[in-house]
């Protein structure tokens, strides 16, 4: 089952603002200065399965030197929201190469 994504280009202040109050729910003090000090070039945020989760965290942070982090608020059980987060050639990267697994579409 293909996971549904949205790639947002140079993210605003408030965009990522938004997204680091959940990104930074706890997370240990060297991961979240990880998060803090990124290039936020471009954020691609997937949703879907948990197991679908990990697999498109797995393929993306071997692709490229991107930042992977869970969006806290949702359902755990259910649906999970990851963000890759890097500059804008590193997460495209990682979203062509969901592609190409078919992760996404």
């Amino acid at each position: 089952m293909a996971l549904s994504y949205k790639f947002i280009n140079a993210p605003s202040v408030s965009t990522r603002r938004l997204l680091m109050r959940r990104m930074l729910i706890g997370r240990p003090a060297e991961e979240a200065d990880e998060l803090k000090s990124a290039a936020w070039g471009a954020v691609l945020l997937i949703q879907g399965m948990l197991t679908e989760m990990y697999h498109a965290v797995d393929v993306g942070t071997k692709t490229s030197p991107v930042i992977a982090s869970e969006v806290v608020g949702n359902c755990p059980q259910n649906v999970v929201t990851m963000a890759f987060v890097g500059n804008v050639a590193d997460v495209k990267q990682v979203l062509s190469a969901l592609q190409s697994e078919g992760v996404v579409i």
